[in-house]
């Protein structure tokens, strides 16, 4: 090996061990642990083999978490992803005070997630909110924002839509003042509308920003704990009871270690099988421009 190999591989070891003690240890740990049945009160920890899985997979709740996770999920991704696009197109075009605009868009990317949803908790309620407020004023009845089971997930999918909305109009925005501008020149030469050059270049174009936003919302939505936490604690009944939100209930309330570690594991597999088909695309993309260059 030479000197040069040596010394990229020094430089690389600091990220790989933090990457190591912070990922890779805590999993094989959790895959581990999902095999006991552990009695804090006894300090007993027994061999369980999968049974833990086999409980989790028979029981209702999980499956109702599991409902609430998918329909959160795609509620989510799809309106940002949209309403991120439709903002970089729009911001794309260009206009007068553009630079404020765009700060006073990405804010609420910047923000905490649970000021986030503290915020939106008080704009939520029943008695002071601003929501009922407006409501009152042009007639309507006050809604139960988190307390029905009709509106409680529905709320915590505006305060998500709401936060990462920018994070997607971030990335589209980046992709967008990448493409060349000899593209559309050429295009409007050949006498292609506005709508013909948003099919025919723009779209396929932002195809691997699209992938990448995907992907990551994804894997970041299906995690959401912090906004059920606060907003509804998995209420009213398990109405927004995320698969996270029931990893917590039985790991921190019912100390049930061994069952939520394995719960932990059985979200990892998920997240995995629907972050196949972004995380294929991205690849395919990123072997499709290396070849090119």
């Amino acid at each position: 090996m030479r000197k040069a190999e040596r010394l990229t591989y020094l430089f690389a070891l600091p990220a790989v061990v933090v990457f190591a003690l912070l990922t890779v240890y805590p999993l094989i740990y959790a895959i581990v642990t999902g095999f006991y049945k552990i009695d804090f009160i006894r300090a007993r920890t027994m061999f369980y083999g999968f049974q833990n899985y086999a409980e989790i997979l028979t029981d209702d709740t999980f499956w109702v978490a599991v409902k609430n996770t998918l329909l959160f999920v795609v509620l989510a991704v799809v309106f940002e992803t949209l309403l991120g696009t439709v903002f970089a197109l729009f911001f794309n075009s260009g206009f007068r005070f553009m630079k404020l605009y765009r700060t006073i868009v990405l804010m609420p990317m910047l923000l905490p997630p649970i000021t986030v949803a503290l915020t939106w908790k008080m704009m939520y309620d029943y008695n002071f909110g601003i929501f009922n407020f407006l409501f009152k004023t042009i007639g309507l009845s006050p809604v139960e924002w988190l307390s029905s089971t009709d509106w409680a997930l529905l709320s915590v999918v505006l305060t998500d839509i709401w936060q990462w909305t920018p994070f997607v109009f971030l990335v589209i925005l980046a992709s967008l003042q990448s493409i060349p501008l000899e593209i559309y020149e050429s295009a409007q030469v050949e006498g292609a509308s506005y709508v013909q050059s948003l099919r025919y270049i723009t779209l396929p174009l932002l195809r691997p920003a699209l992938a990448l936003v995907l992907l990551l919302r994804t894997i970041d939505t299906f995690r959401v704990f912090d906004k059920m936490y606060v907003l509804t604690g998995g209420g009213p009944g398990n109405a927004t009871e995320t698969i996270t939100y029931y990893i917590y209930r039985y790991g921190f309330r019912y100390f049930q270690t061994g069952y939520a570690a394995a719960a932990s594991i059985v979200m990892v597999i998920m997240v995995l099988v629907f972050s196949i088909p972004y995380i294929k695309q991205v690849i395919g993309t990123a072997d499709f421009q290396r070849n090119a260059n």
